[in-house]
């Protein structure tokens, strides 16, 4: 019987090879110097840690605890698949892209409120416009 380090081990190797990286090639987007931890982690003699478990989670896609305990995480009932895709798309980009697209969406946003605003003016005059004069 495996332990669970080992079992951990597997879903990070099996993850890794998914995503077509070597050891070293993860260990660097990883931010760490050498593949040896990675290979540790891969082979259970190393116990992976909460920051480690976050840090590997972020560069293989997926979420601490689908890595520690194989589960998925309640994303996917909640998640459409256009959510879905487009959260996928958002993790695959560096730190710096993901803040510029969050604000090209919050411009967006207040474009559209403004739009909305504008029509709805528009559309539905303050009662004040609408009574007619008693002379």
């Amino acid at each position: 019987m495996k332990t669970i380090a080992e079992q951990i081990g597997e879903r990070i190797k099996t993850l890794r090879i998914q995503k077509g990286l070597s050891q070293a090639q993860a260990a660097k987007l990883c931010g760490w110097s050498a593949a040896s931890r990675l290979a540790n982690y891969e082979s259970g003699l190393r116990n992976v840690g909460a920051d480690d478990a976050m840090v590997l989670a972020r560069m293989l896609g997926t979420t601490p605890g689908e890595l520690l305990f194989g589960e998925r995480g309640d994303e996917d009932k909640w998640l459409t698949e256009k959510q879905r895709e487009m959260l996928s798309l958002f993790k695959q980009l560096p730190e710096t892209e993901q803040d510029k697209m969050i604000e090209i969406f919050q411009v967006r946003l207040r474009e559209i409120d403004e739009y909305v605003e504008k029509y709805l003016r528009g559309r539905f005059k303050p009662m004040d416009d609408q009574s007619e004069p008693n002379s």
